[in-house]
């Protein structure tokens, strides 16, 4: 433990009974190693500008950097109180003292609607962009660099040289009508 974060140990599953090893602060639910890239230096600039494009101007809820956009988490850390999950993330990029993290190989293993936000690069977009998008609620961003095609599910609502910027559409739901009737008791 560091903290409140588990830096190593064995996450479980008490219905299916699967265990995944947490090494260093990040949850391996991944069959292969990940292919890990070296971290960008963290920019202040850039930190600041993924965090207006992930709208994180107040403290609810966490959000997703994928990939080499976790090498910017500990400066957006420090100018916003929203918990980050970074995905595979870059070697040289610590986790733990508010900072999660995990790897995954086709899915994040996350519940759908429960983030408020996503980051992926190029790389995690092209294996876990649509299961980002599955985790992050209705009306919350998702960014991923202008290589990526922008998938169902989202609409663009910005883009520059470098990357778009998207929101979640809300998830159509089938329902069937609920018949409701007056009791007849006294």
């Amino acid at each position: 433990m560091d903290g409140r974060d588990i830096m190593e140990g064995v996450l479980g599953c008490p219905v299916c009974h699967a265990e995944y090893r947490i090494e260093r602060g990040i949850a391996l639910f991944a069959e292969r190693q990940p292919m890990i890239s070296r971290a960008l230096p963290p920019d202040e600039s850039e930190a600041m500008r993924l965090a207006a494009f992930l709208d994180l101007a107040d403290p609810r809820g966490y959000a997703i950097l994928a990939g080499v956009v976790a090498s910017h988490a500990r400066v957006i850390q420090r100018r916003t109180d929203v918990h980050l999950l970074l995905v595979d993330p870059p070697n040289g990029v610590d986790v733990g003292a508010g900072l999660s993290g995990l790897t995954a190989d086709h899915a994040l293993p996350l519940a759908a609607g429960s983030a408020r936000a996503a980051a992926l690069d190029a790389s995690a977009a092209s294996t876990l962009l649509g299961s980002a998008i599955d985790a992050v609620r209705a009306g919350g961003r998702v960014v991923a660099p202008i290589s990526v095609p922008v998938p169902p599910g989202v609409t663009e609502l910005v883009r520059d040289d470098r990357i778009w910027v998207a929101e979640r559409r809300p998830s159509v739901v089938q329902s069937r009508p609920v018949m409701i009737r007056r009791s007849t008791s006294d």
